[in-house]
């Protein structure tokens, strides 16, 4: 008898070890900001509603612009979509680390946000160049770019602006793009025709770009400085 008690202790115990192990993997209950982004229809319709807006305000000036202009662009959480590391992250019990994001970005598994790819494939039907101007780190940028390749939204006219260092900070990196300095310098400078991002410092103060005519942002609940 106690062997057959035993037995079925041990069973027991297999079995919820088994169940645990899959509650914590695949049936994770999400917290409400990452399941919003991949579950609701909302955000979908959101994100393409602000490309579509984007694109009748922008399409006749990018139109009639030459490849001395460009539109800036951020990419996570703008142009791509990186909510399966924050699931990753919720699993595991972890919050965001810079060690834990290089390996994601080096895994190449980032998809699109939705209305990315048909907005960018218009603005290149155009001369406008588009300048990729992220915090991804510099480290990062053939990972990031063999990503893009394999969503085919990028090509060899796209410029990639990553960061450096921790003074290496957006505003410095505009302004190489407006003046034509610094990495800048072979390129010369070009226009800006306007900025997409999902975080107020993807954006410059500046009275000549306004919200929803030339500057656009993406909703990003899951992480930011708030």
């Amino acid at each position: 008898m106690n062997k057959i008690l035993s037995k079925t202790l041990i069973i027991l115990m297999l079995s919820f070890l088994i169940l645990s192990c899959n509650t914590n993997s695949d049936n994770i209950k999400l917290p409400n900001d990452i399941r919003w982004v991949v579950k609701s229809p909302e955000y979908d319709i959101l994100c393409e509603q602000i490309y579509n807006t984007a694109w009748g305000k922008l399409s006749r000036v990018l139109k009639n612009s030459d490849s001395n202009s460009c539109i800036v662009m951020d990419l996570d959480e703008t142009v791509l979509d990186n909510s399966k590391y924050q699931i990753d992250l919720t699993k595991k019990g972890e919050s965001y680390n810079p060690e834990s994001w290089s390996k994601w970005v080096n895994q190449k598994e980032a998809e699109l946000v939705p209305g990315a790819k048909d907005f960018i494939d218009n603005v290149k039907k155009t001369n406008v160049r588009i300048v990729f101007l992220s915090n991804r780190m510099d480290k990062n940028k053939i990972p990031t770019i063999e990503n893009m390749e394999q969503l085919s939204i990028v090509d060899s006219d796209d410029i990639f602006l990553l960061r450096l260092n921790k003074e290496d900070k957006k505003d410095v990196r505009r302004s190489e793009i407006i003046n034509g300095d610094g990495r800048f310098s072979e390129v010369g400078p070009l226009k800006v025709l306007a900025y997409f991002g999902d975080a107020k410092h993807d954006f410059p103060n500046d009275d000549n770009f306004t919200f929803g005519q030339n500057m656009f942002m993406f909703p990003n609940p899951m992480y930011g400085k708030w």
